[in-house]
């Protein structure tokens, strides 16, 4: 039986010390490479740690060669950054859920929500895409350029000062400036990123503990090999 690494245990329960502050919204389940965080009440920035819970405001930075994955703290939705990426994790909490919204500057960005239980957006320089229950890209071209939104499951709704469109599933909505109507187009042969971050073995960690109103709760944070 595999042994659960000390520094782990640590950092996960340092987490759910915290789980239920107001401010605090995800948790980092996978780094490689050079990752900068910006804490939302800080200028400065520093390299983020695996384990470690993300505020509200938070700036997430990957370098080149650079990957990070998160999960939200109410539902594990997911999210992974790829390199060159740049992006603010923002998060509301209503009751049980959490609002959640990514305002991306630049990058590449997947999304999977299984069971969502707070609303998902993803706001970029010219568009918003708002999903339930989906799995998709976001790619951003600069803080200027195209938006690409790459529906692989589910429908994604992307929308700007110009209108709204629908996504489907083998579908990329295509926003060139938040003044112009997104456009959608079957998803083509290389277009959607490349993602084999995930190709290795994974765990997952069952741990209970005790909210503010003495209710027993479950977190399963999956920890990749």
């Amino acid at each position: 039986m595999k042994r659960i690494h000390p520094l782990l245990i640590i950092l996960i329960f340092l987490s759910l010390g915290c789980l239920y502050a107001q401010d605090q919204v995800a948790v980092v389940i996978k780094v490689r490479g050079i990752v900068k965080i910006t804490p939302s009440k800080s200028t400065q920035s520093r390299q983020v740690k695996k384990g470690e819970v993300l505020k509200d405001g938070d700036k997430l930075e990957t370098g080149a060669g650079a990957y990070c994955a998160i999960k939200f703290l109410d539902d594990k939705s997911l999210l992974r950054i790829k390199e060159k990426s740049v992006c603010v994790i923002e998060g509301k909490r209503e009751e049980d859920k959490i609002e959640k919204n990514i305002f991306v500057e630049i990058g590449s960005f997947f999304a999977s929500l299984f069971k969502p239980k707070g609303s998902f957006r993803v706001t970029t320089p010219t568009s918003v895409a708002s999903v339930k229950g989906t799995q998709f890209w976001v790619v951003q071209f600069g803080q200027s350029g195209e938006t690409h939104v790459i529906c692989l499951d589910g429908v994604v709704e992307v929308k700007n000062n110009a209108g709204k469109v629908l996504v489907g599933a083998g579908q990329t909505a295509i926003v060139t400036s938040r003044n112009r109507m997104p456009t959608v187009q079957l998803t083509r042969d290389g277009e959607i990123p490349s993602d084999d971050e995930d190709s290795g073995g994974s765990r997952t960690l069952d741990i209970e503990f005790q909210n503010s109103n003495g209710e027993t709760k479950t977190l399963r944070i999956e920890v990749q090999e």
